[in-house]
């Protein structure tokens, strides 16, 4: 079960969730703010010093001696000891875990304590997931800016270093399981932590209770005073927005500008996510309609074609046999379910928006191989993983605690069953359209009733207990949205910034999907964020006009299944090879954007091409792609290498494209993949006859 509210990560050398046309860019040319005056005109008084590491090889900040982390070169790590329950002296403490990178300026030139830079403090999101487990996105995000800021990111309570919780159930827990057993574990979680720390009577501590937002910010204001931190600059991503939003309205005047970044509000009563589904509406059709190859292989929405589709599926689902990421035979399987599923992934993942519609033309062309190749990608039987890089217990304590739940915790389970079953059904029956409300509530993406058998509360502790605006009038804040964010949805980021006040302003990302500038290729995000942490007070004169301009997805247009349905390039003067040799060329350039795209979603070295054949990948930044009999249709292969710098975004291929009836054609193709419509252009043969051509690039 994938958490609603859930950060996704990247893993490995793949990614899961925030995928995007290719990996992040620290500072992209041409970017606002890709090359910034890290000296801010707005810096507040910090009494945090780090002064150089001392003969031990440890820094003194405040009052805090940090030693050199040894699995983090340039980082100080260590554990302070928070209390439990900051209404019980008696409950003991809590380790909290955190990270502090110094500014890298040298000692001697390095501001005094009244005119530095003020502290970045970066918080992830899940919840569930370490905030130092993400360490490299932070310090990429903020290497500009580090020679005078320090950065310190904190282990929210129950995560990686700060006492994580081990729910050995639930963590296991995998999609064959089914939903019910997902509550038991759920609730098995919540009774453990009400059993395991005990007060010096001998009695044991309500631990459910304690994993709360509020406790998080609580244990971050002390640390900031234990370090002498003062004002704070703060990043907060995802669940790290909703943090955000209650460390902001518990402690103003710890902080010197915030930025929230795919943002959600505290303020949120409807435990349904209306706007998740009206997102997806918007964002499918936006997908489509901006993409060369997907609108002029299929105008009108894209929605509409999903709507279609669900009803085929509730009477005939799909079921077959195929490869996974890393090409492992399995079965998978796709119904109304699961296609909610794949549209819910959308909002993380624009993986999806790229291939989900085109599938969905092929499946119901009586093709089914690109709809399963989606599936196995995308709804994996996988757990949670190791507990140290997220915890599942954790996320549920949180979303137990925090969130609005359908049903009263007063009451007994059988009754809150009855109030979530009341709640469903009273629920309008296209509320979730085209979905079912039993469809889009019973998905394994969603987890409306996880928290039922959650142990009822003995202390109320709610994020935040004043009303809006959080935020004083004098204190900057940046909100930051993704128009095909279904996940946290610009209509939330919208309540955000009314709900934060009145120096608060928003953002629409074009084209990006959940967390804007952490994993950011184009920089634009990126740029904003660098821009508006140098110089908070700024905040309404920062050129954001890159944000209607990011690269779209470019949705694939059509799956052929045969070289005579592959659609003909645009030839350009000198052309001579005709049909046959344009779509040979064609089927060259979709395996090459096909392979880099799926790049991301392997755990190795190997990308599986969608019929058959793979690609061999190698190197660092400029990635060396080699073709061995990769079947884009069911009759060629495409042989060949390509280079592919992940960083300036350059593509060059030679590749050699086999066709029925011994067609034979030799193409070299060239993009630059981060621009938007990329546009690759292709010279070759085909039997001795020029091949000169421009397309859409794949």
């Amino acid at each position: 079960m994938t958490p609603y509210r859930l950060r996704l990560r990247v893993t490995g050398a793949g990614i899961i969730g925030v995928a995007i046309a290719v990996i992040m860019i620290s500072g992209a040319s041409g970017a606002p703010g890709a090359h910034t005056d890290a000296t801010s005109s707005d810096a507040t008084s910090s009494d945090a010093t780090s002064s150089g590491a001392t003969a031990s090889g440890a820094v003194q900040v405040g009052t805090v001696s940090v030693p050199a982390c040894a699995a983090a070169p340039g980082a100080y790590c260590t554990t302070v000891q928070l209390p439990f329950d900051y209404t019980d002296p008696a409950a003991g403490t809590i380790g909290i875990g955190f990270r502090w990178y110094p500014a890298s300026a040298p000692t001697a030139s390095r501001p005094t304590a009244s005119s530095m830079a003020p502290t970045i403090l970066a918080t992830e999101g899940g919840p569930g997931y370490p905030t130092s487990g993400s360490a490299d996105e932070y310090t990429g995000l903020f290497a500009p800016l580090m020679t005078t800021h320090n950065l310190l990111m904190v282990d929210l309570r129950g995560t990686g270093t700060s006492s994580v919780v081990k729910c050995k159930e639930v963590q296991r827990w995998v999609p064959a399981d089914g939903i019910a057993a997902y509550v038991t574990d759920t609730g098995d979680c919540g009774q453990q932590l009400n059993s395991t720390v005990k007060r010096a009577d001998g009695t044991y501590m309500h631990g459910a209770d304690l994993y709360t937002t509020a406790n998080d910010a609580r244990d971050v204001a002390t640390l900031l005073g234990m370090l002498q931190t003062g004002k704070v600059d703060f990043y907060g991503d995802s669940y790290g927005t909703f943090f955000g939003q209650t460390f902001t309205a518990r402690y103003p005047d710890l902080l010197h500008s915030v930025t929230l970044d795919a943002a959600y509000p505290v303020s949120q009563t409807d435990p349904f996510y209306p706007y998740a589904v009206s997102t997806a509406h918007s964002a499918f059709d936006l997908a489509c309609s901006r993409s060369l190859t997907c609108a002029a292989a299929a105008p009108g929405s894209s929605w509409s074609r999903i709507g279609t589709f669900v009803a085929q599926l509730r009477t005939s689902p799909i079921t077959g046999t195929t490869l996974d990421p890393d090409g492992a035979a399995v079965t998978a399987s796709v119904g109304p379910d699961e296609l909610a599923e794949l549209v819910s992934d959308a909002g993380s993942d624009n993986g999806v928006y790229k291939e989900l519609d085109p599938a969905i033309r092929a499946a119901q062309a009586g093709d089914d191989a690109p709809l399963l190749r989606l599936a196995a990608q995308e709804i994996t039987p996988e757990d949670s993983g190791p507990f140290a890089g997220f915890s599942a217990g954790l996320y549920e304590a949180v979303t137990c605690s925090d969130y609005p739940q359908p049903f009263n915790y007063g009451d007994s389970l059988k009754k809150r069953q009855k109030e979530y079953n009341s709640a469903i059904g009273a629920l309008p029956a296209d509320e979730f359209a085209p979905f079912t409300v039993a469809e889009w509530t019973g998905n394994l993406d969603e987890e409306f009733d996880s928290c039922l058998d959650w142990p009822a509360p003995l202390n109320n502790d709610p994020p935040i207990v004043t009303p809006p605006p959080y935020a004083p009038a004098n204190l900057p804040v940046l909100v930051l949205s993704g128009d095909l964010d279904s996940l946290t949805t610009p209509h939330e980021g919208q309540q955000v910034v009314a709900d934060m006040g009145p120096q608060t302003r928003w953002i629409l990302i074009q084209n990006d999907t959940h967390v804007n500038a952490l994993l950011d290729t184009f920089g634009c995000a990126q740029g904003i964020v660098r821009q508006f942490v140098t110089a908070p007070s700024h905040l309404s004169a920062i050129d954001a006009s890159c944000a209607n301009h990011t690269p779209e997805v470019r949705v694939d247009g059509n799956y052929p299944t045969v070289i005579g349905d592959v659609t003909a390039a645009s030839a350009g003067s000198g052309n001579a090879a005709g049909v046959r040799g344009l779509r040979l060329a064609a089927v060259g350039n979709a395996a090459l954007g096909d392979a880099i795209w799926h790049w991301y979603y392997v755990s190795g070295a190997k990308v599986q091409g969608p019929r058959g054949g793979y690609v061999k990948v190698a190197g660092a930044d400029t990635h060396t792609l080699t073709f061995h009999d990769v079947a884009w249709t069911t009759d060629t292969t495409v042989t060949g290498t390509a280079t592919w710098n992940d960083v300036t975004g350059q593509v060059t291929a030679n590749l050699t494209v086999a066709g029925p009836a011994g067609s034979v054609a030799t193409v070299t193709i060239s993009y630059v993949d981060l621009v938007p419509h990329a546009t690759a252009t292709i010279t070759g043969t085909y039997n001795g006859a020029a091949i000169v051509a421009t397309m859409p690039a794949g």
